[in-house]
């Protein structure tokens, strides 16, 4: 299928232009690159060492290459952005989009440690416990995380990601007061001192690793959704659907402000 927004492609030199119209696993084949190797090997080994010095002894994620960052439903498992495997592929999506989520290696590191949280809570299933909904609230019907209004005064929530991303969703606030918790280096109870409700937050947090991080994860088949790896659309094809998604909640947030 022809990309609807061939204009946008002009900006890229020729060399990433030519990519495009190839499928993305066929990219990915060419160029070599997976979650297997530099730079994001490293990355992974390293969030392995930090879930152990934090207590999580046997949690281990499985991490692969992904359209965007998520943790399957119900799986111990994080998919990464396949464009974060090779230069070029970072190149086209900051040319793109204007950014590059999870681009150094400070912020792979902050949103590894985000998706370590989904998938500690996938492994052990903590969102079906009583006392977790009543700590971070019963989730809506409708998974959008994208579209919120945050407070930047609050005292409930911990600040990780950027825009005050844990207030988004009742998941996500989790897997941000995980990410705090296992944060090398980081004094969260003086940070949060004068924040009662994320530091409650924060203490039930660690009173769930000291209680599961000695077990192992529920054993359940490991199934990679969206494995960039076996996508056929092309590269054209992924930036015309994702930019005009984008778009869609730009929108949204903005009536979102307005109203």
């Amino acid at each position: 299928m022809k990309s609807q927004r061939p204009g946008i492609f002009s900006r890229l030199p020729f060399a990433l232009r030519r990519l495009m119209n190839e499928r993305i696993c066929d990219v990915l084949e060419k160029l070599g690159a997976s979650s297997e190797r530099n730079p994001i090997k490293r990355h992974v080994e390293n969030l392995y060492e930090e879930l152990h010095d934090a207590g999580v002894k046997h949690l281990r994620p499985d991490v692969y290459l992904g359209d965007e960052w998520f943790s399957p439903g119900g799986i111990p498992a994080i998919a990464v952005p396949f464009y974060l495997a090779h230069t070029d592929l970072k190149e086209i999506e900051f040319l793109l989009t204007g950014s590059v989520e999870g681009g150094t290696p400070a912020k792979m590191r902050k949103l590894l440690r985000h998706e370590a949280g989904h998938s500690f809570d996938h492994g052990y299933k903590i969102a079906r416990d009583m006392r977790w909904r009543n700590t971070f609230g019963r989730a809506p019907t409708i998974y959008r995380p994208e579209v919120y209004m945050p407070d930047s005064t609050s005292l409930n929530h911990v600040t990780h990601l950027p825009d005050h991303y844990a207030q988004s969703h009742p998941d996500e606030d989790f897997a941000e007061t995980f990410a705090v918790a296992i944060t090398p280096g980081l004094d969260w109870e003086t940070r949060y001192a004068g924040r009662r409700g994320a530091l409650g937050k924060l203490y039930y947090v660690q009173s769930l690793i000291r209680r599961h991080g000695s077990q192992r994860p529920r054993e359940r088949e490991i199934v990679r959704t969206y494995d960039a790896r076996r996508m056929r659309m092309t590269l054209a094809r992924y930036y015309d659907l994702r930019l005009v998604r984008e778009a869609r909640w730009q929108r949204m947030q903005s009536r979102l402000i307005e109203a």
